[in-house]
C-alpha cells in the first residue's frame, strides 16, 4: 500500500492528540493531493457527505513492533486487554480508523487541498483511504463498549496567564486539555504539551486544570 496523502493537524507529538475522533471539533487536518487525472475525479460528490473515515497508520510506533495484550490509557487499573478489543496503535498491521467532519475541498491551479475536522492524528501522519460516513450503517447507538471506554468528562480550563493568540488557537488549547492528556498512571505533576506550535504548560487542582505557560515552539 501507497499512502495518498499525509495529514497536516496541530499535533506534533502523540502526547496531548485526543484520544479519540471528533472530542475537539475544532482540532483541523489538511491534506494535499496533486491535481491529476485521478484526483480531479476522485472528489467528486464528497459535499454531500458531512463526515468521512480516514484509514492511515500509527507511523510512530511501527519500530515498537506489536503486542497480543494492552493497558489502554485511561485504564488505571493492572488488568491488560487483547489489543483486538482495543485501539491500540500496537497493532500488527498499525492500521487506524477515524472518523472526521468534511469541513471543505479546495481546488486549485495544481493542487487538490481537503479539510476536516475533530482529528485525533499526529501531524504527518500517512493516510491510505478515505470513505464516505453513511449514518444508517455506521451508526450504532444501541452498540456496547468495554467499561473503561465510556465517554471522557470535560475537566474546567483557567489561564493563569493572558495569551496572545487567537480565540480560536485559545479554545482548541482549551478543549485539548479539558479532556485531561495525562497518562491515568502519572498524573502528580506539572505537562507540557504540544499545540499547534506551543509548548503549553498545565496542571490539575482541584478538579481544574491551570494552564502556566505558553511557549511558541521553533520549527
Amino acid at each position: 500500500m501507497r499512502p495518498i496523502s499525509f495529514i497536516q493537524t496541530p499535533f506534533r507529538e502523540k502526547f496531548g492528540v485526543p484520544r479519540q475522533p471528533l472530542l475537539v471539533e475544532n482540532a483541523l487536518g489538511v491534506m494535499e493531493f496533486p491535481k491529476d487525472e485521478f484526483f480531479s475525479e476522485a472528489f467528486r460528490g464528497i459535499e454531500q457527505f458531512s463526515h468521512l473515515w480516514l484509514i492511515f497508520e500509527f507511523h510512530q510506533v511501527i519500530d515498537e513492533g506489536f503486542k497480543a495484550l494492552i493497558r489502554p490509557p485511561r485504564f488505571q487499573g493492572k488488568e491488560k486487554w487483547g489489543v483486538y478489543a482495543s485501539r491500540s496503535p500496537h497493532r500488527p498491521n498499525h492500521l487506524g480508523l477515524s472518523v472526521v467532519t468534511f469541513k471543505s475541498l479546495e481546488v486549485t491551479s495544481d493542487k487538490m487541498i481537503l479539510t476536516v475536522s475533530g482529528v485525533d492524528l499526529v501531524t504527518g501522519t500517512p493516510i491510505y483511504d478515505i470513505k464516505p460516513y453513511l449514518p444508517y450503517s455506521d451508526a450504532h447507538p444501541e452498540a456496547r463498549s468495554g467499561s473503561f471506554q465510556e465517554a471522557p468528562k470535560k475537566w474546567p480550563v483557567f489561564w493563569n496567564l493572558k495569551p496572545e493568540i487567537s480565540d480560536s488557537l485559545k479554545s482548541l488549547i482549551e478543549n485539548v486539555i479539558a479532556l485531561d492528556p495525562r497518562p491515568a498512571f502519572d498524573q502528580d505533576q506539572s505537562f507540557g504539551v504540544s499545540i499547534a506550535g506551543y509548548n503549553v504548560r498545565f496542571y490539575f487542582q482541584d478538579e481544574t486544570f491551570f494552564i502556566t505557560e505558553l511557549i511558541k515552539e521553533e520549527l
